[in-house]
């Protein structure tokens, strides 16, 4: 009887199986006689590795990439995994079942399948399968991570029962139904393979779910085919067994239908701008070549990119739109983002511990890129001086560059790191001699006019609100000159918001919600900028000052000079673009003390509508090594993020003079900064700087030479008919009596400026309040009228602020300066003093 019960359990074995399924062979045959042959000694080791290979069990490593289980559409079980012909590593017998084992060790026996639909699987140089999600779901594997595949040779089938559990109660009858069903499918489709059944797996027939239970309970699997259903007890249980998330739902057989790509949402759309999508293409394209990420290397390379760009300047989206083509089939490439900022601050231990673990997921998940988000919060530039913060940012740069040298000379990633701008970066990060961590600098280039035009466009799109036909949309591309996507993306909201407010209902975007929402976005994206409007409130209008900016007496020279520099590349743009020449930049106005240039720049600035950043010379000054230089960075990239803008800079003397001549070598700095900055690679289109002195001698010359501040511009003394009119404007506010006679001040003021001028009206008008509260306090007139005497007495006692000897010495001064006269030795050798 035991030996009877031994011989069934070898009958139910795929050996025994496959033997009693043959068919009888005549036990006498003729057998050839085979002359023996001699081996070589390296026909014997071919063997011999032949004989190892077969009967030792190889192991094969694979990446995993994310497939969906729909029984639906096929008889694929969720054991079932696939793989195509290009994957299949040397010595791979598909034909064996295999034990799949995750990286924390739990197990699952699994088929594998060659792969019909090919196009989502990579061909590079790393072995991919697709295993279904439920499966993934069952072994915890995620996407990317590397499981291995061990072979299994032989397979004794010692099953003595297989119950079929259903997931749902069925009536006696029906379960005769589930147990002839199931015979009928692994009839069907154990031709050719036996069908492989695991310890408690989840079975799908058409109609029904079932978890198999196999007797003996320590059983892990077996392979069921014709002759083991003949001589195998099957049933079907009374009990119920829910199979809970493993069932494939309808919702998973819907991407499959596209390619196994997510449907687009609404609002989902990206906006698309050339600049930013040629970044994006070469990215990825060097990322594909240096990872192995297709069939055109083979050889791994280190590969990590810097993307510089302003806040909100579309950096994040770039990184993303990266990531995104990267993890697509079929490259499947895994990411993973490290947010600097949420670390400053920490010790640089605890920043190692969580860099660290980042690294490792990308090592497990490779091939894998990570995003270093905000990296120069974490890495700045330490300057030369040796102060706590420096070392702290040294220690961490340490540490980072120590992480990605580890884990990126090894293993197949990549780093794209986000920063503001690279010269903020800490040096032992990227330095322009040495050894380069960072391979490629992507500059996040400014939106012009028709990218601006489009994002506007783009971004109106899926919001819900209908646009008003007669919206101009080159004028608004126009108003937002500076703006950032970011800037647009809050303005488009903003004006969405404005419309759902007037009416919920049915929304409708018009040029005066753009215009609101454009005034309040400009209040706080072009904070710290002078951004003058035509139209203005009757509160901000200066009543004591309204002559027109174009139209102050005495400087029309300087005028003219503004509107060539400032106001034609505006109005005719066509005639400036085609200009192979880069257009002027830079204007030195200088002039006597108190002669209107500060007051020119701040009128034309109202006048004309234009966006001015005012800078005092000493402001950029700091005490720490390093800083002031910066400053003079960060002033110059606000420029540029806020075109057409004018950068003015009052007392340019002090901020940049002749260099050599300070001890401390700062101001020097400064000078070499500014020059940089001037003609540099990044240029200055749309920027235009102005420079205000008393002095320029003691600029340095660098700075006005042709290309950079090259357009000087005198403001002399006003003539007779122009001190006549800065009287008139500056006395319009005033009450004059019919006797008093302006024409005669404006003949005995020969050297008087403009701030002269209105010094004497001040005065007289001072002098005629006075007289009035001296009378009688309690009757006062609402108007103080003033006459010839009080006009006379103030100017008796105002005297010019420039003596008729000092305005000779600035003209000499200024004759050398502009190669009018010829230089003396004197003023060569030593620098000018003016009393």
């Amino acid at each position: 009887k035991r030996s009877r019960k031994a011989l069934n359990k070898l009958q139910n074995s795929k050996s025994m199986a496959n033997f009693l399924s043959e068919p009888a062979k005549n036990v006498v045959e003729k057998r050839e006689v085979v002359e023996p042959k001699y081996k070589s000694k390296g026909q014997y080791l071919d063997d011999l590795v032949a004989t190892l290979q077969r009967e030792v069990p190889r192991t094969f490593e694979f990446r995993v990439i994310k497939g969906v289980w729909n029984c639906r559409r096929n008889n694929s079980q969720i054991c079932d995994i696939y793989i195509t012909k290009e994957n299949v590593p040397d010595g791979m017998d598909i034909n064996h079942p295999f034990l799949l084992t995750s990286n924390d060790d739990r197990e699952y026996f699994v088929n594998v399948r060659l792969a019909t639909e090919v196009e989502r699987f990579p061909r590079n140089a790393y072995p991919t399968v697709e295993i279904n999600d439920k499966l993934m779901e069952l072994l915890e594997i995620n996407h990317g991570e590397k499981v291995t595949l061990k072979a299994k040779q032989t397979a004794l089938n010692i099953v003595d029962l297989i119950e079929l559990v259903p997931a749902t109660k069925v009536a006696p009858k029906v379960e005769a139904d589930i147990v002839e069903k199931f015979k009928e499918f692994v009839l069907f489709n154990s031709k050719v393979h036996p069908v492989l059944l695991n310890q408690g797996q989840v079975f799908k027939l058409p109609e029904f779910y079932l978890t198999i239970k196999l007797q003996p309970a320590n059983l892990k699997y077996c392979l069921v085919n014709g002759v083991i259903l003949r001589q195998s007890k099957i049933t079907c249980a009374s009990e119920v067994k829910a199979v809970g998330n493993l069932v494939a739902s309808e919702g998973d057989e819907k991407p499959k239908k596209n390619g196994g790509k997510q449907e687009e949402q609404p609002g989902s759309k990206q906006v698309k701008i050339a600049k930013f999508q040629q970044i994006v293409d070469e990215c990825v394209d060097q990322i594909k070549l240096k990872l192995c990420l297709d069939e055109r290397s083979k050889t791994r390379k280190a590969y990590n990119v810097i993307i510089a760009g302003s806040s909100q300047g579309g950096k994040k989206s770039i990184v993303q739109s990266i990531l995104t083509q990267l993890g697509a089939a079929p490259f499947h490439c895994f990411s993973a983002t490290f947010h600097c900022s949420k670390h400053k601050g920490r010790k640089p231990d605890s920043i190692q511990k969580d860099l660290r673990h980042f690294l490792y997921l990308c090592m497990f998940h490779g091939p894998a890129v990570i995003h270093l988000e905000g990296l120069d919060v974490l890495t700045h530039q330490a300057g030369e001086q040796n102060t706590q913060d420096a070392e702290y940012h040294n220690k961490v740069s340490d540490v980072i560059r120590k992480q990605i040298e580890e884990f990126t000379s090894v293993n197949p990633i990549s780093v794209i790191a986000t920063v503001g701008s690279v010269t903020s970066l800490n040096r032992r990060l990227f330095s322009s001699r040495g050894f380069h961590l960072f391979h490629h600098i992507y500059r996040v280039p400014n939106l012009d006019k028709t990218d601006r035009e489009v994002a506007l466009k783009s971004l109106f799109v899926n919001k819900r609100c209908k646009l008003e036909k007669r919206i101009n949309w080159k004028k608004l591309a126009g108003a937002t000159e500076g703006y950032t996507i970011g800037s647009l993306v809050q303005m488009v909201d903003r004006a969405v918001f404005y419309a759902f407010k007037k009416n919920s209902r049915s929304p409708i975007i018009t040029e005066d919600l753009l215009a609101g929402a454009l005034d309040v976005t400009n209040s706080y994206c072009l904070q710290g900028i002078e951004n003058h409007k035509h139209q203005q409130q009757a509160d901000d209008l200066d009543e004591n000052d309204d002559v027109p900016g174009d139209q102050i007496p005495g400087l029309e020279n300087a005028i003219e000079v503004f509107q060539e520099v400032l106001m034609w590349p505006s109005r005719f743009p066509k005639i400036f673009e085609c200009s192979p020449l880069r257009n002027q930049a830079g204007i030195l106005l200088f002039g006597l003390p108190g002669t209107g240039k500060t007051y020119l720049v701040s009128k034309l600035a109202k006048t004309w509508n234009l966006r001015m950043i005012s800078v005092k010379g000493p402001e950029l000054l700091a005490k720490y090594i390093g800083q002031s230089e910066e400053n003079v960075r960060n002033l110059f990239d606000r420029a540029r993020t806020a075109k057409p803008c004018v950068l003015f800079f009052d007392e340019f003397d002090s901020l940049a003079p002749r260099r050599g001549h300070d001890s401390t070598g700062v101001t020097d700095r400064v000078v070499n900064q500014l020059l940089t900055e001037l003609d540099g690679v990044e240029g200055l289109q749309g920027v235009t700087v102005i420079g205000a002195t008393s002095r320029p001698e003691l600029l340095d010359p660098a700075l006005l030479r042709s290309g950079r501040i090259d357009r000087l511009v005198e403001c002399g003394l006003p003539s007779e008919g122009s001190r006549l009119e800065i009287f008139k404007n500056q006395s319009r506010s005033l009450d004059l009596a019919a006797d008093v006679q302006l024409s005669y001040f404006a003949k005995k003021s020969n050297c008087y400026t403009g701030a002269d001028i209105q010094s004497i009206l001040t005065t007289a008008n001072m002098l005629a309040v006075q007289e009035c509260l001296a009378g009688d306090d309690e009757h006062v007139p609402e108007q103080i009228t003033i006459i010839q005497r009080h006009l006379l007495e103030a100017f008796a006692s105002t005297r010019p602020s420039l003596s008729p000897q000092d305005v000779q010495k600035y003209r000499d001064t200024y004759a050398r300066f502009t190669n009018k006269e010829p230089t003396s030795r004197d003023f060569v050798a030593k620098r000018a003093t003016l009393a």
